[in-house]
């Protein structure tokens, strides 16, 4: 190797270090809020920061109730009354921007980050 190629090898490890120097300074959110929908209506926003112990919720739907256990670090379906029980498969939402979709009983529930709440997604014309 040359000595050009040297400063050239210097150079981009300098420029990788300091990328990884700029983007591990970003802060790290660990707040996420649940957003517990029923058809086109919200029922619950629940803030799980403020979640100590895990807790069911239940939430009626037109052929029984769905079953949603939540604690700190997320929430997944227990039981259904729909056919299939999919939902229940979709296993445990722990990142925002994550959901689970029952569509029989027209529930949604998403991990959302409090930042996000309301911001437009994308426009399209």
């Amino acid at each position: 190797m040359r000595k050009n190629d040297y400063l050239l090898l210097l150079f981009l490890l300098f420029i990788t270090g300091m990328g990884y120097l700029f983007h591990g300074q970003r802060p790290a959110t660990t707040e996420k809020i649940l957003v517990v929908q029923h058809g086109q209506a919200i029922i619950q926003k629940i803030n799980l920061q403020n979640v100590t112990k895990a807790s069911e919720i239940k939430i009626p739907t037109a052929h029984g109730q769905v079953i949603v256990n939540v604690d700190s670090n997320g929430a997944y379906v227990v039981s259904s009354p729909c056919r299939d029980k999919l939902c229940i498969g979709q296993g445990k939402i722990t990142k925002p921007g994550q959901t689970i979709v029952c569509l029989p009983e027209e529930v949604l529930l998403t991990l959302i980050t409090p930042g996000k709440e309301g911001t437009i997604d994308a426009i399209i014309r």
